[in-house]
């Protein structure tokens, strides 16, 4: 007879994805106590799940060497759709102790410590967007709205706080909702956005940033299992639809010090924060959209920020000031797309917050108030040259590791050039029969 219940060991890659090993629950403690080794490799695999050792030279040109799953206690829990079954996040080390240079929640582990070291606490909010698909999309492989949110008219029409759309999906979303109760994930606020189907889910803020990315990455694992219970699909892809709304990764940030007040309250550090994000964030567009597809979402003239720009009360700014005063003063980052990567997104957002406290330099340019036109710089709207950038900063080398910014960017040029050497529909529709 099978051994009832297991153990799910799981860690993240470049991508933000969870990979893992699933052992015998019996076999927990040693588990917990390092027992559980991966290929170092399984940390830089690109899109499609290949290492890639002609790039990286980190997996079979080394004998693919293993690495040890050091868990996160705190992450072990009970998994909700499997009853005997129990779950926990881990941090790959190589074999002689040492973290992975590949490892993205270390890195974020340690900018979290770099800012405990300076007597601070990041405390992140993030908030996630994704579509609610038709089953059929995974056998057809084209995004389809499910049927049941046909209310007045077309399926695709704009459902913006529509509660009618909402109460279609409530057992949808009731079940993630028991589903991240069961695993600590504090929900706070649900609601439908532009898009058919779109939804977005917000988690409540934790006290630090790698907690936050925890449940970042935990959320888009359980809405995926909620997903399939109830015979729907779920994408955070960041732009399924051309015609409909991309999906976005907000994250809010505040900075508490040792006495738990807030250092952005009616203070100048806030505005020097905010001009830390500005001034480094050509730099980190790669992360922040990371695909191809991730560009799509950030177009001029859409609903996602384009510019250089910042302001309170104003949804259309790459940095949104929501209170500047007492202990709700944050601000929040509206580039990242719902593909991205959470563990270097909030890497590379308190790297360059840290850096603004430093220069303690406020924005260039003026806040942008509701009704204002905007008139900052764009930043750029091509992938290619978002890497190229990437890969030419000291300061991503800095944050991330010189190792890991390098084959980060040398795996996103492989996956661009791939991608761009596709002869696709739309390269039929448009030019076949024109040309």
């Amino acid at each position: 007879m099978t051994e009832p219940g297991a153990l799910d060991v799981l860690i993240v890659d470049l991508q933000g994805n969870l990979r893992g090993k699933r052992i015998p629950v019996s076999q927990q403690n040693k588990a917990m106590d390092g027992g559980v080794r991966l290929p170092l490799s399984t940390q830089l695999l690109d899109i499609w799940g290949d290492d890639c050792d002609h790039i990286t030279q980190k997996a079979l040109s080394q004998g693919d060497p293993d690495g040890v799953c050091i868990p996160h206690p705190p992450t072990l829990k009970q998994v909700p759709w499997r009853t005997h079954d129990k779950q926990v996040i881990a941090s790959l080390h190589s074999l002689d102790g040492s973290p992975s240079f590949a490892d993205s929640r270390l890195r974020l582990h340690e900018l979290d410590n770099r800012l405990q070291q300076r007597g601070l606490t990041a405390v992140v909010a993030v908030e996630l967007e994704f579509y609610v698909l038709d089953r059929s999309t995974q056998t057809t492989g084209i995004p389809t709205p499910p049927g049941e949110l046909t209310i007045a008219g077309d399926v695709k029409a704009l459902q913006l706080y529509d509660l009618r759309v909402r109460d279609r999906l409530e057992p949808l979303i009731d079940r993630i909702e028991h589903y991240a109760r069961a695993l600590d994930i504090p929900i706070t606020t649900s609601l439908m956005e532009f898009g058919p189907g779109q939804v977005e889910i917000n988690l409540a803020h934790r006290t630090t940033a790698l907690q936050a990315a925890d449940d970042a990455v935990m959320f888009k694992r359980l809405v995926d299992r909620a997903a399939y219970d109830q015979g729907f699909a779920t994408t955070f892809m960041a732009k399924p639809y051309t015609d409909a709304a991309g999906s976005g990764m907000h994250t809010h940030v505040s900075l508490i010090d040792e006495a738990s007040q807030s250092v952005f309250d009616r203070s100048d550090t806030l505005l020097h924060a905010c001009g830390g994000i500005l001034k480094r964030l050509p730099e980190m567009l790669a992360v922040f959209a990371p695909h191809l597809n991730s560009w799509r979402r950030l177009q001029p003239d859409s609903f996602a920020p384009t510019r250089l720009d910042w302001g309170h009360e104003h949804r259309g700014v790459s940095v949104r000031i929501p209170e500047t005063a007492g202990p709700g003063a944050r601000l929040e980052q509206r580039v990242a797309g719902a593909d991205a990567n959470p563990y270097l997104v909030l890497t590379l957002l308190l790297a360059a917050i840290i850096e603004g406290l430093d220069d303690a330099v406020p924005p260039a340019i003026a806040e942008l108030q509701p009704g204002d036109t905007p008139c900052a710089d764009h930043f750029t709207h091509d992938w290619v040259h978002a890497i190229d950038t990437m890969a030419q900063s000291n300061f991503v080398a800095n944050s991330l590791g010189a190792d890991f910014a390098t084959i980060y960017t040398e795996l996103k040029r492989h996956e661009a050039r791939t991608l761009m050497a596709q002869v696709s529909d739309v390269d039929w529709r448009t030019y076949l029969t024109q040309l």
